[in-house]
Formats: structure tokens, sequence, C-alpha cells
């Protein structure tokens, strides 16, 4: 009976030394690991992806359409302009957007100084991108010159 009672009251126990002791050999065998290999920065080579030319987030804006009117006047989206203000209107469009095209149209009665005033205001803008649209003429082609 003495040993019933003895057998009821011992609670079960887990020896936790052998579980600590593999712990214990796991952690001085990774330590002891990392040490042999010590590797210079140089002796891997990674080239990492490079953007060359990143293209701006935003779409770029459609070209400016000037207007020549007359000599000196110059209307850009329903705005009437004089070759100052078209310098500092397209300043500002260029500050906005570098790369901000330009394409000038005019009346075929105008001579050629005045669309070269608007080509300068372009010039001292800094825009680089200008274009003048063609089309051919009504009627039959001139004789060629000799």
């Amino acid at each position: 009976m003495l040993a019933e009672i003895h057998q009821q009251e011992e609670l079960p126990n887990i020896n936790m030394t052998p579980m600590v002791d593999v712990v214990l050999c796991l952690l001085i065998f990774f330590m002891a690991a990392t040490r042999l290999y010590d590797w210079d920065e140089d002796q891997f080579v990674v080239r990492v992806p490079e953007v060359s030319d990143a293209a701006p987030l935003t779409a770029a804006p459609q070209d400016l359409n000037l207007m020549v009117k007359a000599p000196g006047v110059v209307v850009v989206k329903e705005q009437t302009y004089d070759l100052d203000a078209l310098t500092k209107f397209l300043t500002d469009a260029r500050a906005a957007f570098p790369d901000q095209g330009v394409l000038v149209r005019g009346d075929g009665r105008l001579s050629y100084q005045d669309l070269a005033d608007v080509l300068a205001a372009c010039e001292a803008a800094g825009i680089r991108n200008v274009r003048l649209p063609v089309r051919p003429r009504e009627g039959p082609a001139p004789a060629p010159r000799n």
C-alpha cells in the first residue's frame, strides 16, 4: 500500500540535459563554421541592374501650336502674344517640360522674316524641338528656276 501512495505522488519530469547538450553543440558548430569562411567583399562580383535613361512618369505634353497671324503677333491656345511675351511663355513651358515641342504655322502671305522671328523666340527659350508643317500648293507647280 505504501508503494501505491508513493507512485501517485511522484510527478513526471523531463530530463532537459540532453536537449541543452545538443543545442550547445549546434551553437558551437555554427560559430566555428562561420569563422572558417572569412570572405572578402571583392571576392563576389555582384552586378545590380541599372537604368540608363529613365522616362518621366507623366506622359509628354502635346506640341504647342504657334499660329503666326501677323508680323510679331502669335496666337497660342487662343491667347495672343507679342515676341517678348512669347519668349517668356515658351521659357515657362520648357521649364515645366524640358523636351517641349513646338509646331509653327503661319499664313502663306507672311514673309520669311516673320517666321524667323518666331524661330528666334523658340531658340531664346531653349526649345529645340521645332516643327514646320508644310502642304503642297494648290494648282500647278511653279516652273523651276535656272
